[in-house]
């Protein structure tokens, strides 16, 4: 059994480490949007790189929506209040980047929204219930259901996590597209089951929401996969709302992901790849950027020089992940009740794949992990990767730089008892270990107290 990778980046070129550096800042002056940081001039002397650098960085803040740069004489550089679109997009164009599977994509939707549908029964309030009979029987492109119970659920973490799943969703079915229509008895199968989950949610019955919802997603997974191995739908398209760069830039990761290209191949120069995909300069070297940032390929200057296939690496999308949330500014209540349910699927498949396996990065996580908190998120990482999933992995290592928890030496006991079920393969031990360990997080959490890395 071959383990997902490790959560582990390239070395971070000069430019996005300027980037981290100014998002940091950001955060530790409490995200002040609106608020200039300096001239160009001054953020130059500030973080000590050339002009060159400093605007490569902030290329990559703005492509984020993190900052603006804003001209004339009371202009510099201005801190913005990150998209919650912007940061799906990013998350859904790294996934659709790295040619996500069905299964991997389904398997995650099922943990969050199987969680959405159940607090959303615990949580639905007068003013929602008419919105969401109104959705549930329309279905409309750009709104689906599982969109509007996510918000219900009152959960920040699941309303910026599911529409970013539903966008991968939409890019490996080919759409959306307004040509496109279901069968009539799969059109009427659809209604009825949304129409069943919405009242489920609207009577306050957690159970059989959560049971309905994941039964709709199971015949999701099965009619998507048999239509992705045939001619029913189209190859896999970018997310609706993406850029044009975006566009290209997932039309060059297709190609090299279908011609099998390791990385190291040099999939041409600059000038042979504008001529095949006939865009100008400034569209390409702007895919590029969006290659570079998701570590799909970067481009080498140079004889021999071009756009070279790297590694894709999730450390980028993960910081923009983490960067979000933690603006939102989500409490350990609301962060606990989606690692909760991600946490449990990890160890589970973790254990199912586990034997085997060589267990050695597993125990020396947990080595590495002897006083709780943060460190603990390590052996939580590498959990993920050997759970063969990398939506979940890239989830938990978010949710890793969030965690703030200082947990007794118990709970650190309790991790280990986790990994020591993980490594003999017992899935259910692994969840009912991972479930206790869980409860003595959840009493270290003060309510109503954001999340601050």
């Amino acid at each position: 059994m071959k383990p997902v990778p490790a959560l582990s980046g390239v070395k971070q070129k000069l430019a996005e480490r300027v980037a981290r550096r100014i998002e940091d800042d950001i955060v530790r002056r409490g995200w002040p949007v609106g608020e200039g940081l300096g001239s160009e001039a001054e953020l130059v002397v500030r973080y000590g790189v050339s002009r060159a650098i400093l605007r490569e960085a902030l290329g990559i803040l703005t492509y984020k929506q993190v900052v603006a740069m804003r001209r004339g004489r009371s202009g510099g550089l201005v801190v913005h209040a990150p998209a919650a679109a912007v940061v799906a997009g990013s998350v859904a164009t790294y996934l659709h980047l790295i040619g996500v599977s069905v299964d991997e994509l389904y398997d995650a939707r099922i943990t969050l929204e199987v969680l959405a549908a159940r607090l959303a029964a615990r949580r639905i309030v007068e003013d929602d219930i008419e919105r969401l009979r109104t959705v549930a029987a329309t279905d409309p492109i750009g709104m689906p259901p599982s969109l509007v119970i996510a918000e219900v659920s009152r959960n920040p973490m699941l309303a910026i996590l599911v529409p970013t799943l539903t966008r991968v969703t939409g890019a490996l079915a080919g759409g959306p597209r307004p040509d496109f229509r279901l069968g009539p008895s799969a059109k009427s199968a659809r209604g009825h089951a949304l129409r069943a989950i919405a009242e489920s949610v609207v009577s306050g019955d957690e159970a059989t929401a959560a049971r309905r919802m994941r039964r709709h997603l199971e015949g999701e997974r099965t009619w998507l996969k048999r239509a992705t191995a045939s001619s029913e739908v189209p190859a896999a398209a970018p997310a609706s709302g993406a850029t044009s760069a975006e566009r290209i830039a997932l039309t060059v990761a297709g190609a090299i992901r279908r011609e099998g290209h390791a990385p190291g191949h040099v999939v041409g120069n600059e000038a042979a790849l504008r001529d095949r995909l006939q865009v100008g300069r400034a569209m390409f070297r702007e895919a590029v950027r969006i290659l570079e940032h998701n570590g799909v390929a970067q481009m080498r200057q140079g004889p021999g020089g071009g756009l070279v296939v790297a590694r894709p690496d999730p450390v980028r999308v993960v910081q923009a992940l983490a960067l979000y949330l933690e603006w939102l500014a989500v409490t350990p209540a609301d962060l606990l009740e989606v690692r909760a349910a991600v946490e449990l699927r990890v160890v589970e498949l973790a254990a199912a794949r586990f034997p085997g396996a060589d267990p050695e990065p597993l125990l020396a996580s947990l080595t590495a992990a002897p006083d709780g908190g943060r460190a603990e998120a390590g052996v939580l990482v590498t959990l993920a990767g050997l759970a063969g999933n990398r939506l979940l992995a890239l989830f938990t290592a978010a949710f890793g730089r969030l965690s703030s928890f200082r947990t007794a030496e118990p709970a650190h006991d309790a991790l280990a008892r986790i990994v020591d079920a993980v490594v003999v393969g017992d899935s259910s031990l692994a969840r009912n270990r991972t479930a206790r360990y869980l409860q003595v997080l959840a009493g270290s959490t003060t309510p109503g107290t954001a999340v601050r890395g």
